[in-house]
This record gives C-alpha cells, structure tokens and sequence, in this order.
C-alpha cells in the first residue's frame, strides 16, 4: 500500500502571480501575511506581489538563505501581531518551508518551532491557509508535505513530515525566475530532476506518482540548460512543471543522494549544489538493483540505457556550472566514518530500493572529496 497526500491546487503559467488576490478569497483569507527575503525585494518580486495583494497585507521579508527554526518564530510572531489570517509564501525553498510551519503554528497550540521540528504527529488539521509562490525552479516545496528547517545556522537541516504542510495552492509565474541568477536556476533545477528521479524509485511503488515523477524528469532534463539563458521563459515554465511533479514526488520519498546533501548541509552550502555532486554517484549505485526502472529512466532521457547516466549527469553538472565533488563546490570533510555514519541513519534511506551500506557511502565521500 502506498499513500499520496493531497496536492495543491495549481496555477501555472506566465502572468499567473495576478490571479493571488483571487486565490485567496477562494481560501477565505483576507488579510494576508506575506512571506518572503531582501534578495526577492531587490530582485523586486515584492513589488510585483504586492501591486496584486490586498492593500492591507502584512510584509515580513527577513527569511534568512538556510531557514532555521529562530526564522520561523520571528515570522510566527510578525504573523500573529500582524492578525493576519492566511499566508503567501513567495521564493525559493527557504521561504516556503518556512511559511509552511508558520501556517502550522499558526493554527496549532504550539509554541516554537522547535516543538515541531522532526515531530509531524503534534499537527492537527487546523491550519492557517498557505499559498507557495516559488521564484526557484527546483525546490519543489509547493506541492510536497515536507519541511525542512535548520535548528542553527550550523546544522543539518531537519524534515517534517504531514499532509498538513501541503500548501492549500502554488501559483508558478516563471516571469519570477527571470532574474535569477544562471547559478541558481541551475542548481535547484537539478535538484526537482532529483526528486523525480530518486521519487521514481523509491517504495512503496505508486503508479500515480511515477508517471509525474518521469514526465517531470523528461522537462528538466530537456530545459535545464535553456531555463539559464535570458531568453528561456518557456524553458522556465517547463522547469517549473518539472518542479512541481519532483514536489509530488516526494509524497513516495526520496533516496541516498538527498541523504548525503542533508547530512552535509551543515556549512552553509546551497542544497542543490549538493544535490547536484552527489547524485551521479548515488544513481549509478541504485540503477544495478532495480533495472526495469532504471530502463525506463534511460528511455525517458533518450539512452539506450543507464550505463553511462553518472557520466552524463556530472557532464550535465559541467555545463551548467556546478561543482561535481564536495571539495570544489567549498565543503570540508574531517571523519568520514562519522559522517557515512549520520547518512546511514537519515530516513530518506527508508524508502530507497536499496541502501548503501556504510563502506559505499564512505567510498561516494571519499570521491567527493577527491
């Protein structure tokens, strides 16, 4: 038996951001909290949400890069000053993984973000409505039922896991990646092909899930390169197709390469590049113990098979920028024992078809930090 959450509702396509006032009449909010950072109100996608935002919305804009749970408490706090009664969460994954404890606190008896933090069964279904507006093309986090917040600044980040943090609906205007940096669409552009591809995978098996998952693989892969270039706003939109089938994916659960990033993102590095590195090497381990899905991956990218997938992924990675080891991308690793160690205990290892033993996961650090 195999579950998937509810979805949101979904408003795509270019121009999409002025339907948000409509949206959350739908959801009965009319005095909306709206969440975002500094770097989205210079970019000015502030501007252009609050020009189609009820003028008596509140603004919190301080989200630091990594969210942690001190972030949430000074958003919950601004939200409940502000006597707001429904949530717009707009940028990247940071942004929306804290609007979705801000709309669970919100609505609960709780008090901290700590409280919840790894703790999904504290949740009840009363929660303040939530729409994610994503500025990224990857993260996924509006449509997926996870957040993942830090407890400090220099920690692993930490998942919840309930329907309750679906978001009621995710409005994706690619017009709101335009201005982001090649980089960065890079980087969580590989992360959704991570989440389909490792979403793919996992068990127990969905049907559902798995023909988003590969549909959403195929976008990704196909225009992750054109979404960079300044004219790729219909590359863009396919990215942010892509990304929200890699959210619906990780309903199923996700697998080894997002066990080694979440471990390893306890020194301030960007998830998606560390997503980006280890893939190749978590991929090429799982596809020997499942081929018939590992055939239907090579189809849907157009090999003849899986083979030489590590080597088109890290090519893939070149081209776009990103690093392929740990050591290039800035990361420092001291005991690798320990650390294959905390990956082994990481529960995204719960629903791969196969776990890396201690001694592969030592040998993929060990590459990564060659």
């Amino acid at each position: 038996m195999s579950t998937v959450f509810p979805l949101p509702r979904l408003v795509l396509g270019a121009g999409s951001l002025s339907k948000l006032k409509e949206e959350l009449a739908l959801l009965g909010a009319h005095r909306p909290f709206l969440l975002s950072d500094r770097g989205l109100e210079r970019a000015g996608a502030v501007t252009k949400a609050m020009q189609v935002l009820p003028e008596n919305t509140v603004q919190y804009l301080d989200v630091p890069e990594n969210p942690t749970t001190a972030g949430a408490d000074a958003a919950l706090s601004a939200y409940r000053r502000g006597n707001c009664d429904g949530i717009v969460a707009l940028g990247g994954g940071s942004v929306i993984d804290t609007g979705k404890f801000v709309a669970a606190l919100a609505g609960s008896e709780l008090k901290t973000s700590t409280e919840l933090l790894g703790n999904p069964g504290l949740l009840g279904p009363r929660v303040t409505p939530l729409i994610a507006v994503p500025t990224t093309v990857g993260t996924g986090s509006e449509s997926s039922p996870v957040s993942a917040l830090h407890a400090d600044a220099h920690s692993p980040a930490i998942g919840t896991r309930s329907p309750h943090l679906v978001p009621n609906t995710a409005i994706c205007d690619p017009d709101l990646a335009r201005t982001l940096p090649p980089k960065l669409i890079a980087a969580t552009g590989i992360d959704a092909m991570a989440h389909c591809i490792e979403g793919y995978f996992a068990v127990p098996d969905n049907p559902i899930v798995n023909a988003l998952a590969l549909d959403g693989l195929a976008r990704a892969f196909s225009n992750i390169v054109a979404a960079t270039k300044p004219d790729g706003d219909e590359a863009r939109c396919s990215m942010m197709e892509a990304a929200f089938a890699g959210g619906a994916a990780i309903h199923k659960g996700l697998g080894p390469a997002h066990a080694i990033a979440i471990v390893c993102g306890d020194q301030g590095l960007h998830h998606g590049v560390l997503i980006a590195a280890a893939l190749p090497f978590t991929v090429e381990l799982v596809v020997r113990r499942v081929p018939e899905k590992a055939s239907r991956i090579a189809s849907v990218l157009g090999l003849t098979d899986c083979s030489d997938l590590k080597q088109i992924l890290q090519s893939l990675n070149k081209e776009l920028g990103l690093p392929n080891t740990y050591r290039e991308a800035g990361y420092t690793m001291t005991d690798l024992d320990e650390l294959a160690r905390n990956i082994l205990k990481s529960h995204f290892n719960r629903t791969s078809p196969y776990l890396p033993t201690h001694g592969e996961y030592r040998a993929i650090l060990q590459r990564l930090q060659d």
